[in-house]
């Protein structure tokens, strides 16, 4: 691969990196949440310890993982905004889940966010959204595996509701080329650098 195109990948993994964690417009999610840092400083101040405990035990289970759980970001964000869409039961929704669409194929690490959520719940119940869960689980796994430590704001609301449908319009295919996917994400307001 030529010096170009290692240029043009990597800055296409950090527009990626950048937008799933909170950089990007596509981030809102439903109920035009309001997203701060300090979001959980009351109501759950050790929210990220108990996200970075388990994403360690992850890691060193799971070199993968990393990748699989900005994946898991990347394509909730994408359908209907960062609100844990793609966690909803596809039975409990009578086959409309975005998860069951064929461009979600390999989504993994789900078990994950349950894991987390369980433990999450037991220290501060019915404070944190499973959406804040999947953008920390992504934010931490890509930091413990040697990536950029950033500072993601919180605040994000869990949808009811998911579509399949939307799912199959809105997620890049599989071999789309990075010049589409850069288009991408400049149509939801990014630019070359972010």
């Amino acid at each position: 691969m030529g010096r170009v195109a290692r240029l043009r990948n990597h800055m296409c993994f950090m527009l990626l990196l950048r937008a799933a964690l909170g950089m990007g417009i596509i981030l809102v999610g439903v109920c035009e949440a309001q997203l701060a840092y300090d979001y959980y400083k009351f109501s759950c101040p050790n929210l990220e310890n108990i996200v970075r405990k388990v994403m360690v035990g992850v890691i060193l289970t799971d070199a993968t993982a990393p990748a699989a759980f900005l994946r898991l970001l990347f394509h909730d964000c994408q359908v209907q905004g960062c609100d844990a869409s793609i966690l909803l039961d596809s039975k409990a929704l009578k086959g409309n889940s975005e998860v069951i669409s064929g461009k979600n194929f390999g989504i993994r690490k789900q078990e994950s966010i349950q894991q987390i959520k369980y433990m999450v719940e037991a220290e501060c119940p019915g404070q944190v959204s499973c959406a804040d869960i999947i953008a920390l689980a992504a934010k931490e796994t890509v930091a413990l595996s040697g990536g950029p430590n950033i500072q993601i704001p919180l605040g994000r609301k869990d949808s009811k509701n998911s579509s399949r449908r939307a799912a199959d319009k809105d997620l890049p295919s599989p071999d789309i080329s990075v010049d589409k996917l850069l288009n991408i994400f400049m149509s939801k307001g990014l630019d070359l650098e972010e």
